[in-house]
């Protein structure tokens, strides 16, 4: 990385520059948590207020965010969802010149019975996977895909272990390579706080802010594919939808059928 010099540019733009080359030659990934002002101002020789500028900048470009009574953390580049299309996580990840990965949480049989708690009417294999850009833990998802659909998967066959661990492995392309296209789906999107799990996992404080959308999926007859929990770091991930003012009667929005099981 680039030195601070006392001539030149203002030292607070220097530090910042330096601060963000960091940053983006990766020696502090997205979540890590940057040296404190002291530290900045002992290293840097520099003073407290030539630190609180820098971090600004850095702040402003959306490159880190501050955690209060924290300290200053590392930002992770958002994901954007185009408003009313529907894509792979694998897709929206390389439009944006990123690298998808994944890793296997779970691959699980359930009976009708207990496919029925998420919301699907026959038995179905529910796999759970971590998701990755550029190797940094980004999301949780967790489908359910229903026995008819799994029987034309080859990635879900005893067989096939090697093509679902494939780190470039995609289920929407899986699908679409079976015949089987995702025509349309319902969307429910709310808020929460990690789990411990899910912390551990996405490289999170516990109880930091998440995004949930519960997705079920469907072919062009209305016949469920799969059914979708996807649950992201709060500022890794932004939705852009369209918006028009209802002039009739307000309608209420009930709850969605797809919910994880409480545990007993």
């Amino acid at each position: 990385m680039r030195q601070i010099s006392p001539i030149s540019q203002p030292l607070y733009i220097q530090l910042a520059d330096k601060l963000r080359d960091g940053i983006l030659s990766k020696q502090w990934q997205p979540g890590d948590l940057l040296p404190s002002e002291p530290q900045l101002c002992r290293e840097h020789d520099v003073s407290r207020g030539t630190v609180i500028r820098a971090i600004e900048i850095l702040l402003r470009e959306g490159l880190a965010h501050r955690r209060q009574g924290d300290g200053t953390y590392v930002s992770r580049p958002s994901l954007h969802r185009q408003p009313g299309f529907l894509s792979s996580f694998s897709k929206t990840v390389r439009e944006q010149g990123r690298v998808p990965s994944h890793k296997i949480l779970d691959l699980t049989r359930l009976t009708r019975a207990q496919a029925q708690q998420y919301g699907c009417g026959s038995a179905a294999v529910r796999l759970s996977r971590l998701r990755l850009v550029d190797g940094t833990p980004w999301a949780i998802h967790m489908c359910v895909i229903p026995d008819a659909v799994v029987d034309k998967l080859p990635a879900l066959q005893a067989s096939g272990s090697h093509l679902l661990h494939a780190p470039d492995f995609s289920l929407y392309q899986s699908m679409e390579d079976a015949g089987l296209v995702v025509d349309h789906a319902e969307e429910v999107l709310r808020a929460r706080s990690a789990t411990a799990q899910e912390a551990k996992l996405l490289r999170v404080p516990p109880q930091a802010a998440l995004m949930m959308i519960h997705r079920k999926g469907f072919d062009a007859s209305g016949k469920i594919l799969e059914l979708m929990e996807s649950t992201y770091v709060g500022d890794s991930y932004s939705y852009e939808t369209r918006l028009t003012r209802h002039r009739g009667r307000a309608g209420v929005v009930t709850p969605h059928q797809f919910s994880t099981p409480k545990r007993k």
